[in-house]
């Protein structure tokens, strides 16, 4: 079934339940996002939109960009239940995420890791809401994978880590740090995997020095492609040899 007939069928049953518990129920019976999952996939490379992980041990999410059914902010939930049901069948509000990224999971005491219904905003005068202010005036805390200019807020380092591209005490700053620290981008050991993935490569493009062999070049792009996982990573880093005309051609 094409999706248009699915979100037709969808808003319509939804509109017809006006309070919190009768919306929350309708949407956890029909959770049709789902359907679109592959096609999400396709887009992302087979990624998560979020910190570009292979998903090699369990299912992706489709996580919804604006929660649908609650939000907290710090853990705290808003008042009323709020959460922006009208956007639950919006294909565009949808993102591939791992289970990392997207559920919640307790670190410690007092840390919390995943976006599940985390969405703190600039200013809560100006949080979205039917029929009255739009999603275009919100100013999300958390960084959109399908904005550019968001993407570019997140800087990598030869270390492995994810760090935030503008210095501190700018709102561009604490969305970066914010997000690498709710999805836990520099957990799990993904630094350290990073950091030993790269001195193979930087060793062997020192060692190839200005004229490589098509094996090598051959190697070196296959961590640049976009199905690579954590090609973002790979591409700022290899781009640390940018004097080499090879490597230049190659980015």
């Amino acid at each position: 079934m094409k999706w248009s007939k699915v979100y037709a069928g969808r808003t319509s049953g939804l509109a017809g339940n006006v309070t919190h518990k009768l919306r929350a129920d309708y949407l956890t019976k029909n959770t049709s996002w789902g359907r679109l999952k592959s096609w999400l996939s396709d887009l992302s490379h087979k990624k998560c939109w979020y910190c570009e992980a292979n998903s090699r041990r369990s299912p992706f999410d489709v996580d919804h960009f604006r929660p649908k059914l609650g939000v907290t902010v710090d853990g705290q939930p808003l008042a009323g239940g709020f959460g922006y049901y009208w956007l639950a069948y919006e294909w565009w509000n949808f993102r591939l995420s791992c289970q990392r990224c997207n559920r919640p999971e307790k670190i410690d005491r007092t840390t919390r890791r995943g976006k599940w219904n985390e969405f703190p905003i600039l200013s809560e005068y100006l949080r979205c809401a039917p029929n009255s202010i739009t999603v275009d005036q919100e100013a999300p805390r958390f960084l959109d994978p399908c904005v550019q200019s968001d993407c570019d807020l997140l800087a990598y380092a030869i270390d492995g880590e994810v760090k935030p591209a503008k210095p501190p005490g700018t709102w561009e700053h604490e969305r970066a740090r914010y997000t690498i620290e709710q999805l836990g981008f520099n957990d799990w050991n993904v630094p350290e995997d990073r950091k030993k993935d790269w001195q193979g490569i930087s060793l062997l493009v020192k060692l190839a020095g200005e004229a490589p062999s098509l094996e090598v070049r051959t190697h070196v792009s296959r961590y640049l492609d976009q199905d690579q996982e954590y090609s973002r990573f790979f591409r700022s880093v290899v781009g640390t040899h940018r004097d080499k005309q090879w490597i230049e051609a190659l980015l």
